[in-house]
């Protein structure tokens, strides 16, 4: 394999990292890759301790034994990207994914008819935007099919509550006594008016910096309307151990484009990509989560996506 840095977007500020077969003489299929929600670098690593989870270089490592070429790139305000990640609304991050798509089908290394987009998490919102005005040979939307910024934290806030309801002992007692589930409720009610009344691209909530320009965007962003414009083939994926997305919304996408969809859950598989044998809540992902990016990607999802891309080149 080789890896090459690449500087793209209007001005050169956004970095990201080409990885290709060293010795293929011809140009290959290729695979851009959109990250999840955060302040990830091109490899879905942050900088506070327990966000190193090695999403994308394993995923592009993936691509590449298989024989395509991938690239992964810094969102702004990480890695090596210039910007300021808590001013990046949800359009910004659009029109960087546009620019890293223009730059990848430019590469020599690529045929440029057969470049796919692989969205993880939030990248299954951004992806689509990209699908209706460029042209691609299909979308790879992984843990976050069909779901929308506003209705995945109405899961998790949903359960959040649940989980508070199935507490025992005196600490049950007093959730319920305090009503908690309410309060958890009414204070993500509030956020969200916060949210969507902001006028500016960061605002202090509850004494922390919040990225409100980029939620407001996304809750009056209609998801639905642009997968309906998608043409090309979409393979949704997401695991049913994933808490930070609705699982069975894969199955929803087909009611919303007329392209060919194939759904699949994979049994046992986290929002991060890894077979995760216990059972956890969504308060417990933290220690899930702990140390995950030593461990290897699902085998059972980079199958669905080897066969299905082998369909598709």
């Amino acid at each position: 394999m080789t890896e090459q840095e690449v500087q793209f977007g209007t001005n050169g500020q956004l970095y990201g990292t080409l990885s290709y077969p060293r010795t293929s003489p011809i140009a290959l299929p290729a695979i851009l890759i959109i990250a999840g929600s955060g302040p990830l670098d091109r490899d879905g690593n942050g900088k506070k301790k327990g966000q190193t989870l090695h999403l994308y270089n394993q995923l592009a490592d993936f691509f590449t034994e298989h024989g395509f070429v991938s690239f992964r790139y810094d969102k702004r305000g990480t890695g090596k990207s210039a910007g300021h990640f808590l001013e990046t609304g949800y359009w910004d991050l659009v029109e960087d994914a546009k620019a890293a798509l223009t730059s990848l089908k430019k590469q020599a290394c690529v045929d440029p008819s057969k470049v796919f987009i692989l969205g993880h998490s939030e990248g299954c919102m951004i992806a689509p935007e990209l699908a209706k005005t460029d042209e691609v040979a299909g979308l790879l939307l992984v843990a976050g099919a069909a779901q929308t910024l506003a209705e995945a934290q109405e899961f998790q806030r949903s359960q959040i509550t649940q989980s508070l309801e199935k507490t025992k002992g005196v600490k049950g007692k007093l959730v319920r006594l305090l009503n908690i589930k309410g309060k958890v409720n009414k204070q993500g009610q509030k956020f969200d008016q916060k949210m969507r009344a902001s006028n500016k691209d960061v605002i202090r909530y509850q004494g922390i910096r919040i990225n409100a320009k980029w939620f407001k965007e996304h809750y009056e962003h209609d998801l639905y309307s642009s997968l309906a414009e998608v043409q090309c083939p979409i393979l949704a994926v997401t695991g049913s151990k994933d808490v930070q997305a609705t699982p069975d919304n894969v199955f929803q996408v087909k009611n919303y484009v007329k392209a060919e969809v194939e759904p699949h859950i994979i049994t046992g598989m986290n929002h991060m990509l890894r077979d995760q044998p216990e059972d956890a809540t969504i308060m417990q992902i933290k220690k899930v989560y702990k140390n995950i990016g030593e461990k290897p990607l699902s085998s059972s999802f980079l199958d669905v996506l080897q066969n299905w891309l082998n369909r598709h080149v």
